[in-house]
């Protein structure tokens, strides 16, 4: 079963608080009338957009004409793809293992552990009262909508207007919301970051994320606090720098990191060095958010809840059918492949041009 052709189709989609997200969506078809799709996610923090029709080219150049089961040359393509952008191939590559043999692809990876999982729903920064406000009442809208009821909250610098929005959703909703993590993305020294942690823990976080960039700084911030510790690790170097510096409690790996097939090894490196282990996010659309619930049923060692809520975070799809979610689980779709179809339509709609 050989590739003929890989399309990429750049999107941009709005978030449900009113930001845009810019993507990249994939097409691979091959020879047995199989098409595949995949999804490089949510590329709005890069410097500087791709160049997707020089991707497509050399694409078409490198995987034209390779089988599917071809590992050695699909993989070479991921990794000189990398991250996000390899991360697309390689669910395209197994959405059509899938839909060959009709099973979905967490069965192709050694599952299911599990059929659902827990996540939670981001909320970002609270500037001044009014955004905190807005934020209170906004927690309170996703749990009616989609019920969720466990959170994650990014403060940014802003330490006044975050504990007016976390002593205010307290205040309107008690112990029915629940925050998963305070993630921090790296915005403070170490000092700085003990000392916010400790005024926050009353609002009943279960972890820290990122609380400063720094190996030795989370260190220093996880010998002084009381909170867990978690760390985006999508490197196997970066993994073990971060085990033997004592510096984490908690791998966080999302499919970006490269794929769901790497996203793996990494958790088995964290059951050898008993570290605990949570899917993180970039905010996937549902073809990515799928590959997330299947990598969630395929491993063994999930131990806290999880962070792919893109399937609700969207306003706008591309897909016939949405990932599907309930009471703040994220179900685990049944195939076959990835378990989702493009709408030709909806993709038209959210179709765009990068710009640099």
């Amino acid at each position: 079963m050989k590739i003929t052709k890989i399309e990429l189709f750049p999107v941009q989609t709005p978030r449900e608080a009113g930001s845009m997200s810019p993507h990249i969506i994939v097409k691979m078809c091959t020879d047995d009338g199989i098409t595949g799709i995949g999804e490089m996610s949510d590329l709005g923090h890069l410097s500087k957009m791709p160049d997707v029709e020089a991707m497509s080219q050399n694409l078409n150049a490198d995987l034209g004409g390779v089988d599917v089961y071809d590992m050695q040359k699909i993989d070479e393509q991921v990794r000189k793809l990398g991250g996000i952008f390899g991360a697309g191939i390689d669910m395209a590559v197994l959405d059509i293992k899938g839909k060959s043999l009709d099973v979905p692809v967490y069965k192709l990876l050694g599952g299911p552990y599990r059929k659902k999982f827990k996540v939670c729903y981001p909320i970002f920064g609270c500037p001044d009262r009014k955004v905190a406000e807005e934020n209170v009442e906004r927690v309170g809208r996703i749990m009616e909508k989609h019920g969720f009821d466990l959170f994650r909250f990014y403060p940014g610098r802003h330490v006044e207007g975050a504990e007016m929005f976390l002593k205010g959703v307290r205040d309107a909703y008690g112990d029915k919301v629940k925050f998963k993590s305070l993630d921090m993305s790296g915005a403070y020294q170490p000092g700085e970051a003990i000392e916010v942690i400790n005024r926050f823990e009353q609002y009943g976080f279960m972890m820290v994320e990122s609380p400063c960039r720094d190996i030795e700084g989370k260190a220093s911030v996880r010998a002084a606090v009381n909170l867990p510790i978690s760390e985006h690790t999508g490197g196997f170097s970066h993994a073990l720098e971060l085990a033997q510096k004592d510096a984490v409690d908690i791998f966080n790996v999302a499919v970006v990191s490269a794929g769901i097939r790497h996203a793996q090894k990494v958790f088995a490196l964290a059951e050898a060095l008993r570290i605990k282990m949570l899917i993180g996010t970039t905010q996937e659309l549902s073809i990515g958010t799928a590959a997330q619930a299947h990598l969630g049923a395929s491993v063994p060692n999930l131990d806290f809840p999880s962070d792919a809520a893109g399937g609700r975070l969207y306003i706008k799809d591309v897909v016939k059918e949405r990932v599907q979610y309930e009471d703040g689980y994220l179900i685990v779709p049944e195939g076959p492949g990835l378990g989702m179809e493009v709408d030709e339509e909806k993709l038209a709609e959210v179709s765009t041009a990068f710009e640099n």
